[in-house]
């Protein structure tokens, strides 16, 4: 690994500690050969997520920007990196009841730490993977955003998240998901925001920390367990 590279993962290690934000989540990310039967089987499998400790579980459905059929992945939710992390020993997909293992394909997984304080919500979720310099600074511009956009009326739930062991496709990463109940009231933002709302400078103000835009989806995400 590159000096430098090392060095801005040892900083991002040590702001997120500093950051002192709780939680941490876990991911399996999943081609399903048929959605709605996969996610009806995972509601019917509580014993899964029992078994790993999991304090809240859920799927996350892509419906726009897809890179394949039947994207999705499923998450855990947990207080702790520490808890996230000791799941790689508690369990492993690949070993998954037939039930479950018939109806997917596994593409990866990843662990992620939310960066801001954030609570995984059902609903409308747009979900940018960036590449940020500065991924702390990045991070309270969009609490600053979530407040205003708020203030103005609205309900929307800002998270931006680093990435823990992704791969290849999710390594030098930061996750920003924007979640409202529905897709038209966040189509109600984006019309304000191109409309020069107050609160899109906030927006313009935070892209000095964004070197680039990755990937943007649209997702439909619903608790499972909990």
């Amino acid at each position: 690994m590159k000096k430098n590279k090392l060095i801005s993962i040892l900083l991002l290690l040590f702001s997120i500690n500093s950051f002192s934000v709780p939680g941490a989540f876990t991911t399996l990310m999943v081609e399903a050969k048929d959605i709605d039967r996969y996610v009806d089987v995972l509601k019917n499998s509580n014993e899964i997520f029992e078994a790993i400790g999991s304090q809240q579980a859920g799927v996350c459905i892509t419906r726009s920007g897809n890179s394949y059929p039947g994207q999705m992945f499923v998450y855990n939710a947990f207080n702790s990196l520490e808890e996230a992390m000791a799941v790689s020993e508690l369990y492993d997909p690949y070993k998954a009841p037939v039930s479950l293992n018939r109806l997917r394909e596994i593409k990866y997984s990843a662990t992620f730490k939310p960066l801001v304080e954030f609570e995984a919500r059902d609903g409308f979720h747009q979900l940018f993977m960036l590449k940020l310099n500065n991924p702390i600074a990045f991070a309270g511009k969009m609490k600053e955003l979530q407040n205003a956009i708020n203030d103005d009326g609205h309900d929307i739930m800002i998270g931006v998240f680093a990435t823990i062991a992704g791969g290849p496709i999710e390594t030098g990463l930061s996750h920003l998901r924007m979640i409202t109940d529905t897709g038209a009231n966040m189509g109600k933002i984006l019309d304000k925001y191109f409309d020069n709302a107050s609160w899109s400078q906030i927006w313009f103000d935070a892209q000095e920390y964004v070197d680039e835009d990755v990937n943007e989806t649209i997702e439909f995400c619903e608790t499972i367990y909990k």
